[in-house]
Parts: structure tokens; C-alpha cells; sequence
């Protein structure tokens, strides 16, 4: 059953739902909706009693003997209009002194001695043609006598009219059952339309069409935030397509120029039987473009395993003077060939907890790039510092600088500002792209500062750890 109900449609199981809820509070109001009304009627029926009790009180008067009888003064008899219907009766010491019978067969041989004894001045009871008649029984004084008045009114209208409300909540229940469930049905299909157009577009949408969006009329309410972030969810896969196509486009060129390098010094090799020194030369050229290519593979292997985040991160207090001194000393031989100076400055008592080979990494990116682009005999500077609750490597070059345009571009991997230079020249445009993402994963980030013509200033910003 469990399974039937939930192949079934989401409309209908919303109506249905609508429509239990809907008669369970009908049924349960219904009771209590009844006892209102009922307990309202009988309080306006025992009120207009005690009116017809104060009225016949007033019209009755006790004469010499102690009989008592309708006043002959008076304006009104027991059978004008407002009296008719309202039968009474006089009794004293178990004797009926007047009865007001209209009724034909509606009789009562019973005193109210018994039920006034029992303290009820309201009650119900069935006269002899089987009318139930709502009475009031008090006792009162008339002329010179003590006697115990009863009036008396039809109940069978009351009971009717209780009678048919009932008939109508009978048949009002299961009939607004039956409206909700249509209503549910048709307000869940208008609330639910959207989905299904969303759905319908969404079947429509493939990898050769991740520009299109879904449709997102009402962008305020809950579908409208399940369309947006759909909507976002589609952008970041379009983006994601384009960076891998980019990325595969990218690699293959990469991979392609030491492969047609190595295919070409080969073939040259082969045509030309020179002596064993040009040999030796074509060999360790073909092996210089080896030596590229597998750093070239390494870099991306890198990238990858940083990107998917799948390799496991060792945190250890790390400070940052040590880690730069150690970064500077790596690569000094590069700013050496070049007539460059490296100056590192500060960073003592500056840590942060991070896993030391990744933020190596990153640094060692960075300050490659530096050496690579500054001119011939200009300074670099490194420097470790404090700034609020953040550690900061600095590294600042002498360069030709980036233009606004290019800052956010060059952490993409493969992207080069000129493309005219060589990968030798230029790199394979993997080395900030691996900086960023190393960073990103320790839970810093890379801010850059720099303007074409001034060199550039790039920052790694880590959460500050108090060093040992």
C-alpha cells in the first residue's frame, strides 16, 4: 500500500492530504459547533419561559374562595396571540388549581411537587400525545395563596431545527471533504505547475546547452529559490565545462610542443649523421624537452590532486621567516643568473599552522614568477608580517606589473598575459593557479596589487598562529 501511495502523483497525494486534514477538523469542530448552537437555543427557549412565567404570573389573581383564575380586568385572554401557545397550570398541595391546555390530548396528571423538590426549575418532559414540552416550574405567591406555577412551550421546533442541522452537517462534512480535495487538486496543480515546466526545460538542457536557465517567474518564494539554485548549480557546470574544455585545449597544446620538440630533433637527428658531439648535443636537447614535459606533467598531477582536495593536509606550526629563508635559498641560484637580489626582511615570531610542503609550494609559485619577470638586476623583496589577526608573505617584484584586466585571469590555469612568449620564457601557466588553490586549502587566500609598469605585489594571508 505504502508503495502504491507513493507511485501516485504529487498533486494527488496533496489533495488527498488537503482533504483528510480538511475533514478532521470539520469532524472535530463539528461536535463542539453542534453543542454551541444546541446550548444556544435551549438558553433562548428556557428565556422566553421565564418571560411566559412573569407573564402569566401577572394575569392571575386568587378571588374570595382562594380559586384561582385569569384576571377579568385584564387586557388579554389565555387564547389571544402571545398567550395561545404558552400552556400553564396552577397547582397547590398536589390539587390543579387552572390548567391552560390548547392542545388537544396534551395532558399532564403529574405534579411538580416531585421535580421541584429536586431542584430543577427547567426540564423536558413528554405529555400524553408524545409532544416534548420544555417547563418551568416555580413557586409563586397569588393573592393570599402559595401555589407552584408551570409553564410550559411545544419543544418539537427545537428539536426539529437540532434535527436538521444535524441532516446538514451529515451531509456538509463529506461534501466539503469532496470540495477540498477538488479544491487541493486544482490549487496543487496551479502551485505545482512550475515544477513541471522547469522539469520539462531541465530535460531539454544537455552538455551543448548549459547557457540556457530555467524559467523563474516568482524568484521570492520557495520554487522560485528552488529555480535559482538550479539556476546557479547550471552556471557552475557550464563553467566547469568550459574550464575543462579550456583546459583540455590548453594541454594538449602543452603537451603537444615538447612532443613535436622531441619528434623534431629526431628527425633531424636521423637525416643529418653528424659526429658524436652534435649527437650528444640532439640527445641532451631531446632531453631537456623531456625534462619539461614531465615537469609539465607533474604540475598538472599537482594541480589535480590540490583541486580535488584529496590529498591528505599534515598541519604543523610553521613560521614564516624559516619557510621563506629555506624558499629564498631554493631559488637563489635563478636570481643569481640574472643579477637579481633577493631581500628578505621581518617574520620573526610570525606562524601559522600549515602543511609546510603546500605553503612551500605556493611561495616557491610566486616567487619563481617574480624572479622569471623582473629585469635583469632589480630587487625582490620578501617580507613576513603581522596584520590584525592574519599572517602575511609579501613578495614584491620589479617587474612590468599587471593590468587590471589580467588580476583575476592569471590564477587560471594556462593563462598567459602575453601570449606571444614561449613556454620557456613564460612558463606552462600552472604555477599561481597551483599557488591559489594551495592556499584556498589551507584556508587563506592570494591578494595582489599591481599596476602596469609598477611591479607587482602579491600577498599570501593565513589565519596567525602565536609561535613558539
Amino acid at each position: 500500500m505504502k508503495q502504491w501511495w507513493q507511485r501516485r502523483s504529487l498533486k494527488l497525494r496533496l489533495a488527498v492530504w488537503f482533504a483528510a486534514v480538511s475533514s478532521a477538523i470539520l469532524l472535530g469542530l463539528t461536535p463542539v459547533v453542534y453543542w454551541l448552537i444546541e446550548r444556544r437555543l435551549h438558553v433562548e427557549f428556557d428565556h422566553q419561559l421565564l418571560i411566559d412565567w412573569d407573564l402569566v404570573l401577572a394575569h392571575l389573581e386568587s378571588d374570595a374562595t382562594g380559586s384561582i383564575q385569569w384576571r377579568a380586568e385584564s387586557p388579554a385572554t389565555p387564547n389571544s396571540p402571545g398567550y395561545a401557545a404558552t400552556w400553564f397550570d396552577v397547582w397547590s398541595g398536589g390539587e390543579a388549581l387552572l390548567r391552560h391546555w390548547p392542545e388537544r390530548g396534551a395532558q399532564i396528571e403529574l405534579p411538580p411537587q416531585t421535580l421541584t423538590d429536586q431542584g430543577r426549575p427547567f426540564y423536558t418532559i413528554k405529555l400524553d400525545n408524545g409532544l416534548p414540552a420544555r417547563t418551568l416550574e416555580q413557586a409563586a405567591h397569588i393573592g393570599n395563596r402559595d401555589v407552584v406555577l408551570r409553564v410550559f412551550r411545544d419543544e418539537s421546533g427545537l428539536h426539529r431545527t437540532l434535527r436538521e442541522i444535524l441532516i446538514g452537517f451529515a451531509l456538509g462534512v463529506p461534501l466539503a471533504a469532496v470540495l477540498a480535495a477538488l479544491g487541493g487538486y486544482v490549487m496543487a496543480g496551479r502551485m505545482l505547475k512550475p515544477i513541471g515546466v522547469m522539469a520539462e526545460q531541465a530535460r531539454r538542457i544537455t552538455s551543448e546547452s548549459l547557457n540556457q536557465r530555467l524559467p523563474n517567474p516568482s524568484p521570492h518564494d520557495e520554487l522560485g529559490q528552488l529555480a535559482a539554485v538550479f539556476n546557479e548549480t547550471l552556471q557552475r557546470l557550464e563553467n566547469s565545462f568550459e574550464s575543462l574544455k579550456r583546459f583540455t585545449a590548453d594541454a594538449s597544446h602543452e603537451l603537444r610542443t615538447p612532443l613535436t620538440a622531441l619528434r623534431t630533433v629526431g628527425e633531424v637527428a636521423l637525416r643529418d649523421t653528424g659526429d658524436a658531439k652534435s649527437l650528444r648535443e640532439t640527445v641532451g636537447s631531446m632531453l631537456e624537452e623531456a625534462q619539461d614535459l614531465n615537469d609539465l606533467i607533474d604540475s598538472m598531477l599537482l594541480l589535480a590532486r590540490v583541486e580535488s582536495g584529496r590529498s591528505p593536509l599534515h598541519h604543523e606550526t610553521v613560521r614564516l621567516d624559516e619557510l621563506m629563508a629555506e624558499v629564498c635559498d631554493s631559488v637563489g641560484v635563478l636570481a643569481a643568473e640574472k643579477r637579481q637580489e633577493i631581500n628578505l626582511a621581518g617574520g620573526t615570531g610570525v606562524a601559522v599552522s600549515a602543511d609546510r610542503l603546500l605553503l612551500r609550494q605556493a611561495a616557491m609559485n610566486i616567487l619563481h614568477n617574480a624572479i622569471r619577470y623582473s629585469p635583469a638586476g632589480s630587487n625582490v623583496s620578501v617580507r613576513c608580517f603581522h596584520r590584525d589577526a592574519d599572517a602575511s608573505i609579501e613578495i614584491a617584484d620589479e617587474g612590468p606589473g599587471i593590468a587590471p584586466e589580467h588580476q583575476q585571469k592569471i590564477f587560471e590555469r594556462f593563462y598567459r598575459i602575453d601570449k606571444s612568449r614561449s613556454r620557456a620564457v613564460g612558463g606552462a601557466g600552472l604555477g599561481l593557479a597551483i599557488a591559489k588553490l594551495s592556499v584556498e586549502q589551507l584556508g587563506g587566500r592570494i591578494e595582489l596589487e599591481s599596476a602596469s609598469g609598477k611591479g607587482s605585489r602579491f600577498r599570501i594571508v593565513l589565519p596567525a598562529q602565536h609561535a613558539e
